[in-house]
């Protein structure tokens, strides 16, 4: 149960410099994973810049590279598919859309325990006995002097949804098919 993609990005309709495109156009609007990589790439150079602006890579212990993947990933908004109303399948979105500005003005960070490379995903892994019980554990890290407050919810991102499936802000969400209210 690896999940990829850990994070989605603008890439349809991107107008870009292409030295590569067929008929020696200098531009070129393209869509496409070619076009979002680039801007993820942008992402996590500016978050790598404000990390060691401030120093964050000594205060938390952690390296650059493991901090800017929390941060991106942690302040990533999940995003809702506007004709359905559901939320995108985590396979198509990973943590959700990046959001450099959230990510360099957050003031704490998620760290899954067991996940030491910074990636905010619980991948649950095999289940070989089949039991369906998982455990997940986190971190969540203060980056400021002041005490935070959370109110912690949860959604479930799931590959199928039963028909009838109201929308996550109703009593009901769905696991791999089979609607279930919750309490």
């Amino acid at each position: 149960m690896k999940l990829k993609p850990e994070i989605t990005a603008p890439g349809g309709n991107i107008y870009s410099v292409n030295g590569a495109v067929p008929g020696g156009k200098a531009y070129e609007t393209m869509s496409g994973t070619s076009m979002a990589s680039p801007q993820v790439a942008g992402m996590a150079a500016l978050v790598a810049q404000y990390i060691r602006e401030t120093g964050l890579a000594e205060k938390t212990g952690l390296t650059p590279r493991v901090l800017a993947q929390s941060l991106l990933m942690s302040t990533a908004e999940p995003m809702l598919e506007e004709a359905s109303g559901y939320y995108y399948s985590i396979l198509r979105q990973g943590a959700g859309l990046a959001a450099v500005d959230q990510a360099i003005g957050a003031a704490s960070y998620i760290l899954v325990d067991g996940q030491p490379d910074g990636k905010v995903k619980a991948e649950l892994g095999d289940d070989p006995d089949r039991t369906g019980a998982y455990q997940v554990s986190f971190t969540l890290n203060n980056l400021t002097k002041e005490s935070q407050n959370y109110l912690l919810s949860a959604e479930l991102f799931t590959q199928a949804v039963e028909e009838g499936y109201k929308t996550p802000n109703d009593e009901y969400w769905a696991e791999l098919g089979e609607a279930y209210e919750t309490a």
